[in-house]
């Protein structure tokens, strides 16, 4: 009897905790005051314990989640973000570390109280994408809510509604989002032979957040990041991945040191970032789907950090799964 009481004690007390961080965090996250990026997954399609690639990005009270790689919604839940009240998801490109977990990203947000048709925003690709996430969760839907009833789980919020956009000219960008003066804009960036691509430029209240999806240097990415409070771009120290190239061609794994020496002509450098973020005038600078996704603090300075530093004078900090940065009202 005693340790039941214990036992139900303790669950109790854990209940009790994770509610008030759901309530606190969302409390934090959706202050209209603030713009709150947070990066919910940092990892790329090389194996390692990073989350693959998802931002999310609170403004002005709307939740925002730019691309959703595997891991992204349980990662989402473990850091207490308002799942439910996501407002829409915008895709970079069809890559599958970019959009594996979309589905788990529409069920799980429709499970835990979304009532409103997801919208999930992106290039000539996406309808197609998300027709097939509907048809492969058609089971679970139907059994959710005959078990739980329509009015915990109504059917009719369910699913997602794809909003495909035309890839905007290769210097240009094209409007694909606004709501209460927020607006997010899409501009074409290149990652060879990923066609469409893009990346995000999202703006409110006069200031700015860049999401730079998967690139190499670009002059377009560099226009476009002109004057950011935040650019979040994808990393890659060139030297690390040769040097997996060639550990790889010595043990024999032949297809792994291929693949290493091909994903260097389609990202940006650590050296070429750098010097792209100064000449833009960015005020902050994070790191995200780092290749390679190493952890430790003296790799992650000696890849990314030092060779940043060397060329940006700003604020630079190297992402990991669910670091937060809040860009307040100026």
């Amino acid at each position: 009897m005693k340790t039941q009481k214990v036992r139900t004690l303790l669950a109790q007390t854990m209940i009790r905790r994770r509610q008030k961080a759901r309530v606190n965090t969302a409390k934090a996250l959706l202050r209209p005051d603030v713009i709150t990026a947070v990066l919910v997954g940092t990892g790329g399609p090389m194996p390692s314990a990073r989350v693959q690639s998802c931002t999310a990005l609170f403004v002005n009270g709307q939740f925002l989640l730019f691309d959703a790689g595997d891991g992204a919604a349980r990662r989402m839940e473990a850091l207490h973000l308002p799942v439910a009240q996501l407002q829409a998801v915008f895709m970079t490109h069809y890559h599958a570390d970019h959009f594996a977990d979309l589905g788990e990203v529409i069920d799980r947000s429709w499970i835990l109280g979304r009532r409103h048709r997801l919208p999930v925003h992106g290039p000539v690709g996406i309808a197609r994408i998300v027709a097939g996430f509907h048809q492969a969760y058609t089971l679970e839907y139907g059994y959710r809510a005959a078990h739980h009833g329509d009015e915990l789980m109504p059917l009719q919020w369910a699913e997602a509604q794809a909003l495909e956009f035309d890839s905007p000219a290769a210097s240009g960008s094209v409007s694909v989002y606004e709501r209460d003066g927020v607006t997010v804009t899409a501009f074409p960036v290149l990652h060879p032979p990923i066609v469409p691509n893009v990346g995000y430029r999202i703006e409110f209240d006069g200031r700015a957040v860049v999401l730079s999806g998967d690139t190499v240097f670009t002059d377009t990415l560099l226009q476009q990041s002109r004057g950011a409070d935040l650019l979040i771009s994808d990393v890659m120290a060139m030297d690390a991945v040769e040097q997996i190239e060639r550990g790889n061609q010595a043990g024999g794994n032949e297809t792994t040191a291929q693949i290493m020496h091909d994903i260097r002509d389609y990202h940006i450098s650590a050296e070429e970032l750098g010097s792209l973020a100064e000449e833009a005038q960015v005020k902050r600078l994070a790191l995200t789907h780092l290749s390679p996704p190493v952890e430790q603090r003296l790799l992650i300075n000696s890849y990314f950090k030092r060779p940043i530093a060397a060329r940006y004078t700003g604020k630079i900090v190297v992402g990991h799964d669910g670091t937060r940065i809040v860009i307040p009202r100026a």
